[in-house]
């Protein structure tokens, strides 16, 4: 009976155990909160410098929403260094803003491209806003309303 239960508790516990975390499949692959995975994405790279510049330091992007209609190009990214660590916002011209709790979803950044000449150049840009900032970009810049759907 001893080793029944003993076997039963065993097993419980090493149900109720979480796994041990394992290392990333490929460099620069991520876990939630940790190292963020380089991007290839065309619009996420041609981004890059102008949201750099924009927050006052080197960022990589990382698109939740990459999309295109014709020469028009959307993308909704989380910035990180490019060395894949999250973007300590005391550090960058965002430190206000983050430090008063106004830079929303730790700097997820929204940004309107363009195609000309075989390049995506950015037309308009929004790091954190804690409104829709793009609500009025389709009509001001003539790019498709289709673009900024959310489905």
């Amino acid at each position: 009976m001893r080793r029944v239960l003993a076997l039963a508790a065993f097993t419980i516990l090493a149900a109720c155990t979480p796994p041990a975390p394992s290392a990333p499949s490929e460099p620069g692959a991520s876990s939630p909160g940790s190292v963020a995975e380089a991007t290839t994405d065309p619009l996420a790279l041609a981004a890059a410098p102008a949201i750099s510049t924009a927050i006052g330091v080197p960022v990589a992007l990382h698109p939740s929403i990459s999309r295109t209609d014709g020469e028009w190009g959307w993308l909704v990214a989380q910035p990180w260094t490019p060395e894949g660590a999250a973007i300590d916002w005391s550090q960058t011209q965002y430190a206000q803003r983050a430090a008063d709790g106004g830079l929303d979803g730790d700097g997820t950044t929204y940004v309107l491209l363009r195609q000309q000449n075989g390049q995506w150049t950015v037309v308009a840009s929004a790091v954190g806003p804690t409104d829709v900032a793009w609500a009025g970009w389709a009509q001001q810049y003539g790019a498709p309303e289709s673009l900024f759907a959310t489905n």
